[in-house]
């Protein structure tokens, strides 16, 4: 009797979950409440990945789940892109499509956030708010998408965390670690980047652009290696640190920029490398009033921008 109550309480259970993978989306049953492998979350090596440096990956890895970022972007990024993105839009954007058509069928579900402000009082490249919507409607159909609202003016990137961490049906005490591990991944990554900097060398030179472009493979990574090879030391421009860049100029990236540039003493750099790209309206707010189109003496420093393009 008890033996067959048993029995039948089991195939009850076995029933009831089958039942909730049917009507739930996958993600939701693949969380810590069920049973079966880590759930899979791809990560496009673009946008975000490079504004907060091993913040995602260490995130997702701390609550359980399995971080798939896409590879580095190379010459067959860049032809994927050019087939399945839009025309006018810059190659960051269709670079970002490459990688997330990359992780489609790979993955559980895609994370791309809606990136709203990453610096607070200051908006992002107003191409990040649709990303989401773009992407459930075109590369990533049939993919469940995960998204959150990035907007720093708002609210703080740690509050942001917590609710994903909501989102994805895990418990607070867990979530809470997960994001002091994800803010010191981070912090590690962003120290990193300073250290590099540090390197001695002469002539020195300072590179700036939006971290999305310093900093992927494709974009700079010719660039910076035809510098090593003349023996050019070069510094990137770091995002990482909270002083108060004050200017007319509302765009988040271009403002830091804009900051840098304004404390910049000639015995520092020879010059400094913008590297941008075609249709960036962000960059064009630096373009119309302090980085003009040719070398030219500026602020004391030799300055040079370099267009990059598929």
């Amino acid at each position: 009797m008890i033996k067959r109550l048993h029995k039948s309480v089991g195939v009850y259970i076995d029933m009831g979950n089958q039942f909730l993978k049917n009507i739930l989306p996958e993600w939701m049953w693949k969380s810590e409440h069920y049973s079966g492998s880590p759930l899979r979350i791809g990560i496009p090596r673009m946008f975000f990945y490079y504004i907060y440096p091993n913040l995602w990956e260490t995130f997702f890895s701390e609550l359980g789940m399995e971080p798939v970022v896409s590879g580095p972007s190379t010459k067959k990024t860049v032809e994927k892109a050019s087939q399945i993105s839009e025309t006018e839009h810059c190659l960051p954007n269709k670079l970002f499509d490459a990688h997330l058509a990359e992780l489609v069928g790979k993955v559980d579900m895609v994370f791309v956030p809606r990136v709203l402000s990453t610096i607070k009082n200051h908006l992002s490249c107003p191409k990040f708010g649709p990303l989401p919507d773009a992407a459930r409607a075109d590369i990533a159909r049939g993919t469940e998408v995960l998204s959150i609202d990035i907007d720093e003016t708002r609210r703080p990137l740690s509050k942001t965390l917590l609710l994903l961490g909501k989102k994805l049906n895990i418990q607070k005490s867990k979530t809470l670690p997960a994001i002091k591990s994800a803010f010191s991944a981070m912090e590690s990554a962003n120290k990193k980047m300073v250290m590099l900097n540090k390197k001695k060398g002469k002539p020195r030179f300072l590179l700036i652009g939006h971290p999305y472009i310093i900093h992927d493979n494709f974009i700079a990574g010719p660039i910076l290696s035809k510098l090593e090879n003349m023996g050019v030391a070069v510094e990137l421009i770091s995002f990482a640190d909270d002083t108060p860049a004050t200017s007319y100029i509302l765009w988040g990236t271009a403002n830091k920029i804009y900051h840098k540039l304004n404390t910049l003493s000639r015995e520092d750099y020879e010059g400094v490398i913008q590297i941008t790209v075609f249709n960036c309206g962000c960059d064009s707010e630096l373009s119309r009033d302090n980085i003009p189109r040719e070398e030219k003496e500026i602020w004391g420093t030799v300055t040079t921008r370099l267009y990059a393009s598929e």
